[in-house]
């Protein structure tokens, strides 16, 4: 609570439409943005309570993994604004070089968490027989070791771990590019990239196809990151020139565009069937918004809730941060280690659930409950500092 306290009191009155606001905006106080710690805070949330399953209240708030936008393309976003922000401004301060090599101590950091966690995660997978395990395809123990080390094999939950590592890998040809005011070439390289999977993702896939990958494509959400990066190391030039939009409209504006694409997974694109007879639109939609390719659709999807939910921060940042700031912050600030140890979490549960007696992943009420413990769990071990000097943040 102290540091909520803290935080809040760096955030001065934003004079806005008093009917609108009540002067309950977010203030730029100093170089970091509250706001993308709070809303990676709220990321780990939803990956949490999505990851675990089972039935759930808290999916009218997180999509329940089933949305047009999903926790993971926010943590990837956001994680390539921050790349841009920082390493940027490194380079900017202390040359290029210096940036570059900070970012790739940063990719050997994740190298390991990721070579370890997954390790770990299959053993523990395997001993207790979770569900997963046997998707995992470990025919040769040895071989398997040797493939993750290699980066050639990866498995459920470890997967986003490993793309972030190829990401930050890939992160010091970004900021050359951005150093070198070559801008325009990084997004247009980006952008190809994402065009080539979407039309071959059979073909298309870097740095190589992954064994036990079948979540994300690379290839194709490389460029969440990647224009995400541009934006944060741009972030001055581009807050200027958008000060003159009216914020209270366009978040109006925005939040329309949210509710219905809400409508359109709700009824699942019926006005279409009515619109083209004949059309499967539940098959339709399933392409258009697939995850793996971050397809056109959730592209899209994304780029309205991404502005939607900054836009909410920022308007209503007060009373966000005073009844959620406690909780989302911590979460937010160490987002690496609250996802790594959502994994052990998860695995923890649901080795022991079988045990337990009923199907409690079933029951809504006491679904939702043990989710919300898990979410609390992880944020005391933050308090705690629990394993800080092993796992990395």
């Amino acid at each position: 609570m102290a540091q909520a306290r803290t935080i809040s009191s760096r955030a001065r009155t934003w004079t806005l439409p008093r009917s609108l606001t009540l002067d309950w905006a977010y203030a730029v106080a100093d170089k970091r943005d509250w706001r993308l710690d709070l809303l990676r805070g709220f990321a780990v949330f939803a990956m949490v309570v999505d990851h675990l399953g089972g039935a759930s209240w808290l999916y009218l708030v997180t999509g329940g993994n089933t949305f047009y936008v999903s926790a993971a393309e926010a943590f990837i976003f956001i994680s390539g604004l921050v790349v841009g922000m920082v390493y940027g401004g490194i380079a900017l301060k202390e040359g290029l070089q210096a940036a570059q090599i900070k970012a790739l101590k940063r990719a050997l950091t994740l190298y390991k968490l990721t070579v370890a966690l997954t390790l770990l995660f299959a053993g523990f997978s395997l001993f207790f027989h979770l569900p997963w395990a046997q998707d995992s395809q470990i025919g040769d123990p040895l071989t398997f070791v040797l493939e993750v080390v290699a980066l050639h094999q990866t498995m459920y939950l470890t997967d986003i771990p490993l793309m972030y590592t190829f990401l930050m890998l890939a992160a010091p040809i970004g900021l050359g590019l951005l150093v070198k005011q070559r801008t325009g070439l990084l997004v247009v390289g980006s952008s190809a990239l994402w065009l080539g999977s979407q039309l071959f993702p059979g073909q298309v896939q870097v740095p190589w196809r992954l064994a036990g990958s079948t979540a994300f494509n690379l290839a194709a959400w490389q460029l969440l990151f990647f224009v995400a990066m541009a934006i944060g190391y741009h972030r001055e030039t581009l807050t200027k020139k958008l000060n003159g939009l009216p914020r209270g409209s366009y978040w109006l504006f925005a939040g329309l565009l949210v509710l219905w694409l809400i409508q359109l997974h709700d009824t699942g694109g019926a006005f279409l069937t009515r619109l083209v007879p004949g059309l499967d639109a539940h098959a339709w939609l399933s392409e258009f918004f697939l995850k793996s390719t971050l397809a056109p659709g959730r592209l899209i999807a994304s780029f309205v809730v991404f502005q939607f939910a900054y836009l909410t921060a920022t308007l209503f940042w007060k009373p966000i941060q005073a009844l959620l700031g406690w909780f989302l912050m911590p979460l937010g600030q160490n987002s690496l280690y609250s996802y790594t140890m959502h994994v052990a979490v998860i695995a923890l549960l649901c080795s022991v659930l079988p045990h337990l007696p009923g199907n409690v992943t079933t029951l809504g009420t006491v679904n939702t409950s043990l989710q919300l413990l898990a979410t609390l769990a992880i944020w005391a071990m933050i308090q705690r500092r629990f394993l800080f000097k092993i796992v990395p943040r």
